[in-house]
């Protein structure tokens, strides 16, 4: 920054190419000048034209440009000075010399003759002024000496004790200043012009540049690499030949990252990237299109496996230790490989599927070379596919509730109803909750959703209570990752009093797995909810990691026996003693605990006489109804509905 300042110093960057187009323009421009004032000084004495001013000053100038000359041939960096000293010495010998002819020595006719000779150089001082962009010191001296111009005219005009005076002279000075004043609007206007026009064309290409360029690493971006890949595939058609697309990632960059610093994690990125670079053949492409994911493309390939020779080798390449801040570190990366036409005949599927291999190198552990495999890889897509889709699947209304009823099995009545998430995907059409809520608990975006469930769910009920006034509860089921939030207590409190809704209407659905968190965490937040006046039930019981002892330490409200318990009773050939004796066990310490007991995926009559002798209270199941939309659930609860249960069940099947 220091050196950008210095007058004798060339401008840096993109001008600098500039700057020496000049400096060598004006090394051959310089010796015609000399030539000038050596041929004025020669001939103005025999032509009778001689003044002593130019007597004087003839030769002084030329062997100033004539030094100016070799110091611009010799120093490189020496262009700002020597345009600044032309230009200034220029003004001064052109201003003095007009001076000089108008106050001190020649009549009019020879002033007039000399103003069409000498001042033809004034362009010199315009054109000059604005070679620099930087150099705003030529500017001023141009406009001064503009102004100079003008003062000595109009003192030349106006001046009372000068009675030579000519018209003839004054009309010469009037266009002389009118040609100056042009001269530098234009020169100015035409300058100004040509650097916007520059700078307009420099931010276009570097606009371009950074569209189709990493800017970290100076990778191709994946939008260069999406164009690329098109094009490769073309090629590849046309020549009958197979293309290879590698997906690379960076094997635990993330913690990486986090521990060593952003900055010197993008450092790793450069230095990986250049490796990168290097290591690929010529005609190979590669590009970054992530945080820490390349893609590598392989054209001309003879057979797919030459692909896993081109990773292997890759991989090896990579095994030297990179030097960031003073440390070594070790990089390995995770490969996988799609290749055309073998696996797919487009861009996004080659590079779906590269991606889908990549990551089983990741669940296989990591630092491997996989190529893709149809068989296999389709589910792992879909999942991927799913959890990237969850993040806007509540922002593009794909998520909804239905509502299944729990009824008392001694009178039938619909006593709850069960809040379950489903989800209508764009592409996918419905996908099941035994699918995607797993993919929600790995990615953390359980916690997001179960907020959306609770509120939506106790929106709803407060609905209900509306238009039928019954004392309707609904229950919410909760992950335990959710349940582990700090702020799980606060969310509740909440939904409850942005809806206007009693604790009493809703009860919280939570799986044995919330103590492996830490059983008194567990009993604290159950504690305060149960406080609150909100029901409380573990689901699933006997499915889970906890044991009997902690429905004595939890301060729970209802036990859920798990469907497949339930199904058990019913089948012979699935140890129906088993289930009845883990059913008889459950109901008798909730008998014991004073809990209530649900049974879930009741499908028959029997089932529910069974059940009921066993003392459980409520039964959920399609024997009773399906998952309900709300506007069914109205239809449901209608007073006075003559519906038997049979025909409700038809109803909703």
């Amino acid at each position: 920054m220091v050196a950008a300042t210095k007058p004798t110093s060339n401008p840096p960057g993109a001008e600098a190419s500039y700057a020496a187009r000049w400096q060598r323009t004006l090394v051959l421009a310089l010796p015609f000048g000399v030539l000038a004032f050596v041929a004025g000084w020669a001939l103005d004495g025999p032509s009778g034209q001689a003044t002593t001013f130019d007597a004087l000053v003839y030769p002084v100038m030329a062997i100033v440009l004539l030094a100016l000359h070799v110091v611009l041939a010799v120093r490189r960096d020496a262009l700002t000075f020597v345009v600044l000293t032309i230009v200034g010495g220029t003004s001064v010998f052109l201003l003095s010399k007009l001076v000089f002819l108008l106050f001190l020595d020649m009549g009019s006719a020879q002033v007039q003759a000399e103003l069409t000779e000498s001042f033809f150089w004034v362009p010199i001082i315009y054109l000059l002024s604005f070679v620099l962009p930087h150099v705003r010191l030529g500017r001023q001296i141009s406009v001064a000496f503009t102004a100079s111009i003008l003062l000595v005219t109009l003192a030349y005009a106006f001046a009372p004790d000068l009675p030579a005076r000519s018209l003839g002279v004054v009309s010469a000075l009037i266009q002389l200043n009118l040609a100056n004043g042009v001269l530098l609007a234009l020169t100015q206007a035409f300058i100004g012009f040509k650097e916007a026009y520059v700078r307009t064309q420099a931010r276009v290409e570097t606009a371009e540049r950074f569209a189709s360029m990493d800017p970290l690493t100076e990778l191709p971006n994946r939008f260069a690499l999406q164009g690329r890949l098109t094009s490769a595939l073309a090629e590849a058609q046309a020549s009958g030949e197979r293309l290879g697309v590698l997906f690379i990632d960076v094997d635990g960059f993330k913690v990486l990252n986090d521990t060593i610093g952003h900055e010197a994690g993008d450092e790793l990125l450069r230095q990986l990237a250049d490796r990168l670079r290097r290591v690929v053949r010529k005609d190979d492409f590669i590009a970054r299109i992530s945080g820490d994911e390349f893609v590598l493309l392989v054209a001309g390939l003879d057979e797919p496996q030459v692909a896993a020779f081109v990773a292997q080798k890759l991989q090896a390449d990579l095994v030297a230790p990179f030097h960031v801040l003073d440390q070594a570190f070790r990089v390995t990366v995770s490969i996988g490989i799609s290749v055309f036409p073998d696996d797919a005949a487009d861009p996004e599927g080659l590079l779906r599927h590269a991606d889908s291999a990549m990551y089983r190198v990741k669940r296989s552990g990591k630092n491997g070379v996989q190529q893709y495999r149809g068989e296999t890889d389709a589910h792992l897509e879909r999942q991927r596919a799913l959890e990237r889709d969850l993040r806007s699947a509540l922002q593009g209304d794909q998520m909804s509730l239905v509502y299944q009823p729990l009824h008392d099995l001694h009178t039938g009545e619909a006593r709850k109803f069960e809040a379950l998430l489903r989800w209508s995907h764009p592409t996918w059409g419905h996908v099941s909750p035994t699918e995607f809520v797993p993919l929600a608990e790995q990615s953390g975006q359980i916690v997001q959703l179960g907020t959306w469930v609770l509120n939506q769910a106790c929106k709803q009920v407060r609905t209900w209570q509306r238009t039928t006034h019954d004392r309707i509860q609904v229950c919410v089921n909760v992950s335990p990752l959710q349940f582990a939030q700090p702020s799980f207590y606060d969310s509740v409190v909440a939904a409850l009093e942005n809806h206007g809704l009693m604790p009493e209407a809703l009860e919280l659905e939570l799986t044995e797995n919330i103590v492996l968190h830490g059983v008194d965490h567990v009993a604290s937040t159950l504690d305060r909810l149960r406080r609150l006046g909100v029901g409380l039930a573990i689901d699933d019981f006997g499915t889970g990691y906890s044991s009997l002892a902690y429905l004595r330490d939890l301060p729970i409200d209802t036990i859920k026996i798990d469907r497949s318990f339930v199904k058990d009773l019913g089948s012979p050939r699935k140890g129906p003693q088993f289930a009845l004796a883990l059913v008889e066990a459950i109901t008798g310490i909730a008998r014991y605990l004073d809990l209530s007991v649900v049974a879930e995926g009741i499908e028959s009559r029997a089932q529910v006489e069974l059940l009921k002798s066993l003392g459980c209270h409520l039964g959920q199941g399609f024997y009773f109804a399906q998952p309900m939309t709300p506007e069914l659930v109205e239809l449901y609860l209608r007073p006075g509905d003559p519906l038997r249960t049979d025909e409700r069940a038809a109803l909703f099947n």
